[in-house]
This record gives structure tokens, sequence and C-alpha cells, in this order.
């Protein structure tokens, strides 16, 4: 009863969101608003008028620095406009230590995940800045209801994918996902101290060019949006509380969200359109219950920031057999068992030009019950007992990584040289994947005048469970003509490598071509490696 109450009551409260959209969106335009004052980002401005970095967390608000006749940047060494020489990462080792006041205070801004710049993976609504829409302030109504606590988004994301060489066939095809989220300040709405509420729900269409094209299976995905939308009009993503405390430095959420949503997650590989990339490794996540974007669980889950740039965080999440449902509205709890994801990281901030890094530590545990795909109860091949699969009773997997600016174009955020990588391993039997290995390359800001414009190159190299190779491998010396997973021969390993570049148009607007070369699509010999050619267009109103 409880749950049906809270869904109805959900429902009525999106409604009246929707109409709000459109009202907004028609609102006549405010003449107190001094437009000519937003600053429109990858705008060929001056550089000494561009955002200046003040934490290395994308949650944190940029403030603006003021050139003025006679002021100068001492902190870049700017003077009147004139772009620094870069500063590398290794020339500023020495400056190691920070004032852990100034640092612990840093820590207590930071609100929730790291939100992806494009608003491809979790764009949190409350982390796109206001000036980054192409509706702008909407005629000072955005501000207006921020100041009441309420913010909105909207977001449209188109991916097209060609299978240009190789694979099984040549073709193009295209998804998009559409965005829909709202954030509650409820202290500023009710006097609830350090309390918020925050939901999102998507909607997506379109063809999948893994199973049309490139090959039989969607182990690899070169599009990210494709999949799992429920074929619906609004499918909820998440819909959870949240409490900040101890000024800020313990932030607490609960409600239903995806397990992984602020675990293993890096903005940096949504520069990349291929899923395997984007967000958090698959070969970790895949075929678990430790569930991505789009799907949601019920969870509680904490960070907690102590200052000296580190944090730690732990969750607790209900291994869901209904994940939702089709719409993401079933609301039921009937847990298989919990997961329990942990991490802890450090955030450091380099020397006088801000060379910020991330790096975590982490992993889940997965307690649900699950058939171990080769051994069955009696110890010997399934396909030769012909009885029962033996039963994982606990799974999991670990995971490091973290990505580090090295060279510096320019005071804007990410504005510089920056390498990624995480590295993970599944401890189980009964997962999909065995390991996943992920490294990147992102020049972003190098261009003048162009400092939201980057330059990407991702690879990534997943491995499939020994398990289910050994599996596929006995059913073709039984004379299998086709094996586990519908594929032809044996699965072992496979490549990803991803060419893209992150193109500014106007406010709002982003376009990122994209090539990605697939070594051993569906992670076989079957076809031949194949040259994806694609594009990513994404709109936030």
């Amino acid at each position: 009863m409880l749950f049906c109450n809270f869904r109805r009551i959900t429902l009525s409260a999106f409604f009246p969101m929707a109409w709000m959209y459109i009202s907004v969106a028609y609102a006549a335009p405010d003449p107190s608003v001094n437009k000519t004052s937003t600053i429109e980002r990858g705008a060929s401005l001056p550089i000494a008028t561009l955002p200046k970095q003040i934490s290395s967390h994308p949650t944190k608000r940029a403030e603006p620095v003021v050139k003025t006749e006679n002021s100068s940047l001492t902190n870049g060494n700017l003077s009147q406009g004139v772009q620094p020489k870069p500063n590398s990462f290794w020339s500023e080792l020495d400056v190691f230590a920070e004032d852990n006041a100034a640092s612990s205070a840093q820590q207590r801004q930071r609100m929730g995940v790291n939100a992806s710049a494009l608003g491809s993976a979790w764009p949190e609504v409350r982390v796109v800045p206001k000036e980054d829409r192409l509706l702008g302030s909407l005629g000072g109504w955005r501000q207006r209801l921020s100041r009441h606590g309420f913010d909105f988004t909207l977001s449209y994301m188109v991916e097209g994918v060609a299978n240009a060489l190789g694979g099984r066939r040549q073709g193009f095809t295209y998804s998009h996902q559409v965005v829909m989220g709202t954030d509650f300040d409820l202290e500023k709405m009710f006097g609830f101290k350090g309390l918020s509420f925050h939901m999102l729900g998507v909607q997506r269409a379109g063809r999948s060019v893994a199973t049309d094209y490139l090959g039989v299976t969607g182990l690899i995905q070169p599009q990210q949006d494709y999949g799992a939308g429920g074929n619906v009009l609004y499918k909820l993503v998440y819909m959870y509380f949240e409490q900040s405390l101890l000024d800020k430095k313990l932030v607490v959420d609960f409600g239903r969200l995806p397990a992984n949503l602020k675990f293993a997650s890096s903005y940096f590989g949504c520069y990349a359109l291929n899923s395997v990339i984007c967000a958090h490794p698959t070969g970790l996540s895949v075929g678990s219950k430790w569930r991505s974007w789009p799907f949601s669980q019920w969870g509680i889950m904490a960070r907690y920031n102590p200052g000296y740039h580190l944090y730690t965080q732990a969750g607790f999440f209900e291994a869901s057999a209904t994940e939702g449902g089709r719409a993401g509205f079933n609301f039921s709890f009937k847990p298989l068992g919990y997961v329990v994801p942990m991490e802890a990281g450090w955030e450091p901030s380099f020397g006088r030009h801000k060379l910020s890094g991330h790096y975590k530590i982490g992993g889940y545990v997965d307690t649900s019950d699950h058939p171990d795909p080769f051994t069955s109860v009696d110890g010997r091949p399934i396909l030769i007992s012909h009885q029962a699969a033996k039963t994982e009773r606990q799974r999991g997997a670990w995971y490091v990584g973290g990505d580090q600016m090295i060279l510096r174009y320019g005071p804007a955020k990410d504005q510089g040289l920056i390498l990624f990588g995480i590295a993970g391993w599944d401890m189980g039997a009964s997962l999909p994947g065995q390991s996943q290995y992920t490294a990147g390359i992102i020049s972003q800001g190098m261009f003048p005048g162009r400092v939201t414009d980057a330059i990407s190159l991702f690879w990534s190299w997943q491995n499939v469970n020994r398990k289910i190779t050994r599996s596929q491998e006995l059913q073709s010396d039984l004379g299998y003509q086709t094996l586990r997973g519908g594929v032809k021969l044996p699965q072992s390993s496979f490549q990803v490598i991803e060419l893209t570049y992150t193109a500014f148009i106007t406010r709002g607007l982003k376009i990122l071509p994209d090539l990605q070369y697939i070594i051993h699509p569906d992670a076989t010999r079957t076809y031949p490696n194949a040259l994806e050619a694609g594009f990513r267009l994404l709109a936030q109103f």
C-alpha cells in the first residue's frame, strides 16, 4: 500500500512539472535581466574572461575572472589577456601540500556525482551550467525558480553510427535519448536544512549497430544511448532524497537509483560514444545486479569527505528481480539478495596551476544466487553430466582507476591535457566478463577561443569469463553449430579503439564526430575487425 501511494504521489507531481516546462519555455523575457553578462562556454573571449577553476569537482560552479584595465592574474602569470605558457604536471610535483583548511572547504562543497560534461551518462540537473543551455535563462525564469529551490533540465541526444568496414555487414543505425530531470532544494522551499530531492527519467528509441551490422550479440555497444528504454514515453532512472550533514562533509542518498550511479564512474569516459568506455567498465557491471543507468533499485549510500582531498563512500542496494520494470515505476521490494558497493578516492589539485586529478579504488559484493555457466552440482561439466548447474552464492568485482591533468592550457575547467584509465577484475564464476582495461588521453581547450572543444583517444580491452569460453569450446567439440550466446565460435576477448572530437557549436549545442575500430566483434574471430563511423549531437535546453 505504501508503494502504491508513493507511486500515485509521484505521478501526480510529474505532470505539473511537465506543464511547468511548457509554461516556462514560452514565458516572456524579463527586461530586467542583463543578457550581456552571461559568459558563453566556448565563445571567442579573451582568456582572462574565462571561468577560473576553484575546484576539481564538476559540481562546483566556476567563478568568472573579471579583467580590468590594470589587473593581472599572477596565479597563471596572465596579464592583459595573454595566455600563459603551458605548465606540466611534472613541474608541479614539488608542490604537493595545500592548505588543508581550504581543501576541506572545497570538499564540503561536493554534493554528488561526477556528472558528464557531455550530459550523456548521468546529467544531474544541478551540475549543468545555466549559461550552457539553448534557451539560456528563459528570460530570467530559470534563476527565479532556482532561487526558490527548483531546477530542471531537458536535453536531447542523438547518436548515429555506421558499420563502414568489416563486421557482419555494412549499414547505418540511429538512436536517441531525451533526458527530463528536476532537482528540488527542500531547504529553500520548506526550511529542511541540507535536504534535497532529485528525479530524472529518459525516453529512448532507435536501433543498435551492434546487433544489426557489427555482429550478433550486444557485448560491444558503439552507441551509449541505446537500449533498456522500455519503449515507453518516460522511464524513471532515479528518484531519491539527498541529505547533507556535518557542514556538507557527509552526504546520504536514499531512494530509487542505479547501484553504480556514483561508483567506478568518470565523466571523462563519456567523451567516447562506446558504452564499453562511457561511464563505467561494462565488463564488471553487465550481467550483474550492480546495475547501471537507466535501471534502478532501492538503496541507500553515504559519502564522507574528511578533507585532505579524500573521500570514502559505500552503499547498500537491493538486488532486484524487476529493476524498476519497463517504465521504472515498479517500486516493489522483493530482493534476491543485496549489492554492497564501496569506494575510496583522492582528488588532488597540484600546484599553482591547479593540475587536477581523481583517483579511486573500490568494488562491490553481490549476495544474490546465480548459476555457474560451466560446472554442474556434481562438479562435472553441465554438458557432460546433464545435471543442474552449480549455484554461486556470492560474487563481485573490484577496480582501480583515475585521471590526471598533466598540462594546463588555460584557466578554464578541464582546459588541458588529461590522462585517464581504469582497470577492473570480476570475482565470480557467473559474471559474463573476466576483466577490463581502459586508457585514454583527452586534450581540451588547446585551440584559442575553443575552450570546450576536445580531442580524445581511448582504448579498451575486455576479456570474457573463462568458464563461458570453456562451455563454448566443449559445445564446439560436441558438434554444436550455434554456441552459447548465439555465436559460431568460442568467445575470448575484444578491443575497442575510439577517436572523437567534441565540437562546441553554440550555447547548449555540441557535436562529436567519432571513429571506432573494433577488434574481434562479438569477442570471436567469426567476423573481420570493423570500422565504425558516427557522431553524437547533444542539445541542452
